[in-house]
């Protein structure tokens, strides 16, 4: 508001043809509010509403204080300084001849002139009572009054158990699959710039392409943002590296704490260490190591014990038990291609191909230990 002052101020000029929108402005504001305004005004006023929401906002605060007064600001501000009429009569004494009324159109014009520069800092003054008043009627209305509420965004959760996964479709038609031990947490409504959701575990995303809504999943300590392709992210708390793996198209991966981005292709995995925030690019030849548990198969490449217990505890929600001080058995490691089977079969593989014996207990626990020689 505090610009609007000396937007109103009027300039001198020849004629009434060549005042300005900013110089006919005010009289136009009156008679909008008096239901005066004539096609041409209505026009002059529609343009000068669209060049700001600063001169809406002025609009709005002189309608407001319009109907509040008893006296209408046409009578206090128009009556004594007409520059309409002051500019007829400048060119009717333009368009005598210089012989006959030479000195009187001068002393004329000058007395015009002066009512002129009295009349824009009358129009001044105005707009700095307009703002006091306007925010002494603010003030006035919303004193006192309880605050009004933010509605919070409402959030969904999606959780699955170990043992458990789950496909889920969005609301803008893209789509999840949700594996086990993991939480996909989403808006129940999308906003009207971004796609956000937050994972904790693994998930498997097809992302519907929207460029004016880019779509970000954010984890831990990464975030992954995209428009509209397919691809895998692993973060689990348990394990160091969070791992974006891309299908289809193209994402962009970055740590949070860091604006520096990594670009992920097609054929690629993008990397983020947790333990020393190291950022890497990799490029993959086996997309089943990374995409075949949506079909339900346990695939392990060269995997460490540790990871494997880790993984078999998430997919048969089971307690594996073992001595991880034992070198010997975590210096193993497990490769192996399975469809889903009982967490019995399972072991019965690892046992054979790693020399190790087992205990199931309950159903729940997994005890594990080296075999004897």
């Amino acid at each position: 508001m505090g610009v609007l002052s000396g937007s109103f101020v009027y300039k001198s000029a020849t004629t009434k043809n060549n005042m300005s929108k900013k110089e006919e402005i005010w009289s136009i504001l009156v008679r909008y509010l008096e239901h005066s305004l004539e096609d041409r005004e209505i026009k002059i006023l529609d343009e000068w509403l669209e060049e700001s929401s600063e001169n809406r906002h002025l609009l709005n605060a002189l309608d407001r204080i319009w109907k509040s007064t008893e006296q209408p600001p046409h009578d206090f501000l128009l009556s004594e300084f007409n520059l309409e009429k002051d500019w007829e009569k400048i060119a009717k004494h333009i368009a005598f001849s210089e012989s006959e009324g030479k000195q009187k159109r001068i002393l004329h014009f000058k007395k015009l002139r002066k009512r002129q520069q009295i009349f824009s800092h009358v129009l001044k003054i105005a707009a700095l009572v307009l703002v006091a008043f306007t925010s002494v009627l603010i003030t006035l209305q919303f004193a006192g009054q309880p605050s009004e509420e933010i509605s919070e965004p409402v959030f969904n959760e999606i959780i699955t158990h170990a043992g458990e996964r789950a496909s889920i479709e969005l609301g803008d038609g893209s789509k999840v699959v949700l594996n086990a031990a993991s939480k996909l947490t989403i808006p129940e409504t999308f906003s009207a710039k971004t796609r956000d959701v937050q994972l904790s575990g693994q998930a498997f995303f097809d992302v519907k392409s929207d460029r004016n809504r880019p779509f970000y999943i954010h984890t831990d300590n990464a975030i992954v943002e995209v428009i509209g392709t397919s691809f895998d992210v692993r973060s689990y708390e348990e394990e160091d590296e969070v791992l974006v793996v891309v299908r289809d198209g193209t994402i962009e991966l970055r740590r949070i704490d860091d604006d520096n981005k990594l670009i992920v292709n097609e054929g690629y995995l993008g990397v983020i260490s947790r333990s020393n925030g190291r950022l890497a690019l990799e490029q993959f030849t086996e997309p089943d190591l990374y995409f075949g548990w949506m079909d339900g198969r346990l695939i392990f490449k060269d995997t460490p014990m540790a990871d494997v217990f880790n993984h078999l505890e998430r997919w048969y929600n089971v307690e594996v038990q073992y001595d991880d001080s034992d070198t010997e058995l975590m210096a193993q490691k497990f490769t192996a291609d399975l469809k889903t089977r009982s967490v019995r079969e399972v072991m019965d593989v690892i046992k054979m191909s790693m020399e190790i014996d087992y205990e199931i207990l309950d159903g729940e626990f997994v005890v594990v230990s080296l075999r004897d020689n």
